[in-house]
């Protein structure tokens, strides 16, 4: 029969071969995973260096555009304004206008149904 030092060797020869296979599979995947903190740190720098600062450009460029829609808002109202006092004004000077129109025509002799007038019985 197997003696125990026999098996003793046996195991730690067993025990060898996978340690050996195991730190023959773990080194491409340690190197594998060094070139991927690599790339990992790589991309974080690219968004320090090129993201943060256009982020910050697109927030200026919406700042700007938010502050000319409100400039334009403001002529626009002042605008909508004017333009409704002048139609107000026009509206009023057409109608007084048309009253001293017919102020004029209406006198006692010439009445707007010609009743003063001395021709027309009624």
């Amino acid at each position: 029969m197997l003696d125990l030092n026999t098996i003793v060797v046996i195991s730690l020869a067993i025990l060898a071969f996978f340690s050996l296979v195991v730190v023959i599979v773990l080194i491409p995947i340690a190197l594998q995973f060094s070139r991927t903190l690599s790339s990992l740190q790589s991309l974080l720098d690219t968004i320090n260096d090129d993201v943060k600062p256009t982020v910050k450009e697109i927030k200026q460029s919406v700042y700007n555009v938010k502050t000319a829609l409100k400039k334009g808002t403001s002529v626009l109202e002042s605008g909508a304004h004017e333009a409704s006092m002048f139609v107000a004004s026009s509206a009023h000077g057409i109608l007084a206008g048309v009253k001293e129109y017919f102020l004029a025509c209406k006198t006692d002799e010439n009445s707007y149904n010609n009743n003063g007038s001395p021709g027309i019985r009624r």
